[in-house]
């Protein structure tokens, strides 16, 4: 029997920003930006709820993510019924590796030990529906 972990983030999808270097009294220090730690904080959030009473994942997993964006409004509805169909993606910022780099940091520690375990992702840009990403993540069992 394996494990299956799934959650949803609600909002459009924020890839994870570049880190920023600051100097104070003559060092460098890196540092996350806000935007890119309120987003990781609302995957951990909804990961550890998902996780409930649960340690951290211990094997190797698998994992599925699917970026869901919202139709533009200024869209003629045949473009709109198009990219509900699957036939329009979106080719829009953020970046797709960028969004996994956010979700996969911010599960180190509370669905699995370290994101190095992932042995296996698939990942989808699509539209449809509210902005939100899914995420399913499935433990192989040794």
């Amino acid at each position: 029997m394996s494990l299956t972990v799934y959650f949803v983030v609600e909002g459009k999808p924020i890839g994870k920003g570049r880190p920023r270097a600051s100097t104070r009294g003559g060092f460098v220090r890196m540092y996350t930006d806000a935007k890119t730690l309120t987003y990781e904080a609302q995957i951990a959030a909804a990961a550890t709820k998902a996780m409930g009473p649960l340690p951290p994942l211990e094997n190797p997993v698998d994992m599925r993510v699917w970026a869901w964006y919202a139709i533009p409004k200024s869209w003629p509805n045949k473009t709109k019924q198009q990219a509900l169909d699957g036939e329009v993606f979106p080719s829009v910022k953020p970046d797709l590796d960028n969004v996994l780099k956010a979700v996969l940091d911010a599960m180190n520690g509370i669905v699995y030990l370290d994101d190095s375990q992932v042995i296996n992702m698939v990942a989808h840009k699509r539209y449809g529906g509210a902005p939100r990403i899914e995420v399913y993540v499935n433990e192989y069992l040794k």
